[in-house]
């Protein structure tokens, strides 16, 4: 089963659709999604590392703009929709926290969790609810989720072959190890928010 789903998505990297979809998973990730585009980036920067750094384009681009509907959602629907999903990922506790961050870090707090594989839409819809200011949350979005998804870009441009190589003969420890990575993201957040 893992080497069908492997094989379909680099099949997949090369149907015209493939972008769009690499779009709308990191565009609701950003914002209301569990699921990270990593397990699609990958294997189709495997197939295609010609293109990795478009594929790194599509994924910021989806993240800057998958913020934005985070950042709305804190903003103007917290009290229904963005608890709502806080309650979800069972982070109400960390909410309350976050919302006595002085806005002084906040801009830090968006940098590092933007650079990890942590679940990134608690930051946009915290960010949102305590209306952080919306020229840093761009900046501080810009900057974490385009260096993020670039180094996913560098190293399989330039280590591609041999990553695939690894990853197709250990594909059973490849796939656990990113589960763990993952839904450790879901039991780690609540530590380090």
């Amino acid at each position: 089963m893992l080497k069908r789903a492997y094989d379909w998505c680099v099949s997949y990297a090369s149907h015209p659709a493939a972008p769009w979809l690499l779009f709308a998973i990191t565009f609701v990730e950003s914002s209301v999604s569990p699921l990270p585009p990593i397990p699609l980036l990958i294997p189709m920067c495997i197939a295609r590392p010609d293109r990795a750094w478009f594929y790194a384009g599509v994924c910021s681009l989806g993240a800057v703009t998958g913020g934005y509907l985070g950042y709305a959602i804190g903003a103007l629907l917290y009290e229904s929709v963005g608890a709502w999903l806080i309650g979800i990922y069972g982070l109400q506790e960390k909410a309350a926290h976050l919302i006595h961050t002085s806005q002084d870090y906040w801009f830090w707090v968006l940098l590092t969790k933007g650079l990890t594989p942590i679940p990134f839409k608690i930051v946009t819809i915290m960010s949102g609810f305590l209306h952080f200011d919306l020229w840093k949350f761009t900046v501080g979005m810009v900057i974490s989720r385009v260096t993020f998804f670039a180094m996913i870009a560098v190293a399989l441009r330039y280590y591609g072959d041999d990553i695939r190589i690894f990853i197709e003969k250990h594909l059973p420890m490849t796939a656990l190890a990113l589960v763990v990575v993952v839904v450790g993201g879901f039991f780690v957040l609540p530590m380090v928010l």
